[in-house]
């Protein structure tokens, strides 16, 4: 399948992502440090965890290590060859998505800091630090208006145009910004109090902030419908539930962008890189063009590169169509390894 038209937001620089404390990405260090390694420019490096670093970054403490946000504190409280670290550690991780073809690094620093004057600051470093290195351009990513504001206030104008993550009926006030920086959008089929699971919610609430966008001239090449999505383990009908609301924004909504946070549908179960992707082809075969992924582990290339009548794909859609219901068959093949 064709997915050369396919717009990845590529979603690899978020202080929200982990890595495991003692996993494969960390490494032991003398005095019982550990370091999370990497490889810039082909030399082989290593960022240092500090001891006190669950003051931080609480979450540390049960094991989970936000590395993006790591390399942030860095960059942002440090001289020298730490913060020189901390920068080339952030450049690696844009450059490897920027290398597998992504068309938008996402950017979120949400989860840096509770305060949010350093919030806003941070995200003027970070739009300001990636829009001075990299041709590509940024999609900026935030659930606070002035946030998405401060970033996109710092993007650079001459590389195409920014990317707002997102507005919805629940955000309505962020919807100036599209106009104020000449913005493509994430539209999310939130409401103003519910996340709908049904078809006729989504449409509803999809239709209704279509609509305001539409009254403002906002032109729909320029809008990227997120019909929402949800774990596949948590109800066996997600799957068919969003290939459903991607068939039906296709055939009412012209020109608008289908897209998506396509690796949800993968959490709490196995083999999560293997569902994910069969979802994302699946979704392109509805009719969905963008998505909200990690082009380095699965670029839109190898997506569409994938063989369709292959013992892992069908088990895979299986799940993920409701054929196999809770996917005891997809979690034995796995056990079986079956799944290779």
């Amino acid at each position: 399948m064709d997915m050369s038209n396919f717009v990845t937001i590529g979603e690899n620089v978020h202080c929200t992502l982990v890595v495991k404390k003692g996993g494969i990405h960390t490494v032991e260090l003398p005095g019982d440090a550990l370091g999370i390694k990497f490889n810039f420019k082909g030399q082989d490096r290593v960022m240092v965890i500090p001891d006190n670093w669950a003051d931080f970054s609480p979450g540390y403490a049960q094991g989970s290590l936000k590395h993006i946000a790591l390399a942030v504190w860095y960059a942002l409280n440090t001289t020298g060859d730490d913060q020189q670290t901390g920068m080339d550690y952030i450049a690696n991780a844009a450059q490897r998505q920027i290398d597998n073809a992504a068309t938008f690094l996402d950017v979120n620093v949400d989860e840096y800091t509770n305060d949010h004057a350093l919030r806003i600051d941070v995200m003027k470093w970070m739009a300001t630090f990636l829009s001075e290195r990299f041709e590509t351009p940024l999609s900026i990513d935030s659930s606070n208006k002035e946030i998405l504001d401060a970033g996109l206030s710092c993007c650079r104008k001459d590389i195409g145009v920014p990317m707002l993550n997102s507005v919805s009926l629940e955000r309505e006030d962020s919807v100036e910004l599209i106009q104020k920086y000449n913005a493509e959008v994430v539209v999310g089929a939130t409401g103003r109090e519910d996340m709908p699971t049904t078809l006729e919610g989504r449409m509803t609430n999809v239709t209704e902030i279509i609509g305001k966008l539409d009254a403002l001239g906002i032109e729909r090449n320029r809008m990227h419908i997120d019909p929402l999505v949800y774990p596949i383990s948590t109800d066996p009908n997600n799957g068919k539930g969003l290939f459903d609301a991607v068939t039906a924004i296709r055939k009412t909504f012209d020109g608008v962008h289908i897209t998506g946070g396509f690796s949800n549908i993968s959490f709490g179960m196995p083999q999560r890189k293997l569902l994910t992707m069969v979802f994302v082809n699946l979704c392109a075969q509805a009719g969905a063009d963008s998505g909200i992924i990690n082009p380095v582990h699965m670029s839109a290339k190898a997506i569409g590169d994938m063989d369709q009548e292959s013992v892992p794909f069908k088990l895979a859609a299986a799940v993920l169509t409701g054929e196999d219901m809770y996917g005891m068959e997809f979690i034995t093949a796995h056990r079986e390894g079956k799944l290779k």
